[in-house]
């Protein structure tokens, strides 16, 4: 397990939380400086769905200039029939920084026949990993279409193990728990770093915490326990 065969991402699904004013961002900070001083804390961001769904280029070009080198940026989609020409017009002001696609659909048939187009639009424009909504169990149709996407199914942590068979980019959902110990976000990271990789390529693990209101704290150790987990190239 090194770093020439997964990487470990830590991202929050957003960066503006209220109580996030009080336990993280400075009292006087201004609105418009919450990225910035997120992106010096931490390395990605998971943008939600709603909130780049109405966003103008203008200030996708201020993401741009407010984060620091190597940030990495991954968009949320659930709308099936979002405007994809529009979407990618907007997701391509952020250049190297745009890392990935989380499509999570909120209702698909078993063959996913529903998200082909999705797919064949996002993955034309970044790494794609799909989210299915719960209780979903894809048909070997719909298996068929997700390989011959390179598209893999997202994790989440309190659901079993990780199921990825390729490299490339992945999703380790982590919810419902705002208080993650460093031994659990070992178990996870450890599960991550475990799981077999048929491909040759480099698999990257986005590991996403989503709750509403994320503990910084929480990130940080995240951060600290992927960097220690996975061994740099010599």
């Amino acid at each position: 397990m090194t770093k020439s065969h997964t990487d470990i991402i830590v991202a929050a699904r957003g960066w503006s939380y209220p109580a996030w004013s009080q336990s993280f961002y400075p009292d006087d900070l201004p609105e418009d400086w919450l990225l910035a001083y997120y992106s010096n804390e931490f390395r990605a961001v998971v943008v939600p769905a709603a909130e780049f769904s109405d966003v103008d280029t203008l200030e996708v070009e201020r993401w741009v200039e407010d984060v620091v080198e190597g940030f990495e940026f991954y968009l949320e989609v659930t709308d099936l029939f979002v405007d994809w020409a529009k979407f990618t017009q907007a997701a391509r002001l952020l250049g190297t920084h745009l890392k990935g696609i989380l499509l999570r659909p909120l209702s698909v048939d078993d063959d996913l026949a529903l998200i082909a187009p999705s797919l064949d639009a996002a993955t034309a424009l970044a790494p794609v990993c799909v989210l299915l909504p719960g209780g979903v169990t894809i048909s070997n149709n719909g298996k068929a279409l997700l390989a011959q996407h390179g598209v893999e199914l997202c994790w989440n942590t309190h659901e079993g193990k990780p199921d990825w068979q390729g490299g490339g980019f992945v999703v380790a959902r982590v919810v419902g728990n705002n208080h993650y110990t460093p031994r659990e976000w070992r178990e996870t990271i450890e599960a991550c770093l475990r799981c077999g990789n048929r491909s040759s390529d480099r698999r990257k693990v986005l590991l996403m915490v989503e709750h509403e209101s994320p503990e910084p704290d929480a990130l940080r150790a995240a951060m600290m326990i992927g960097d220690m987990l996975v061994i740099p190239d010599i």
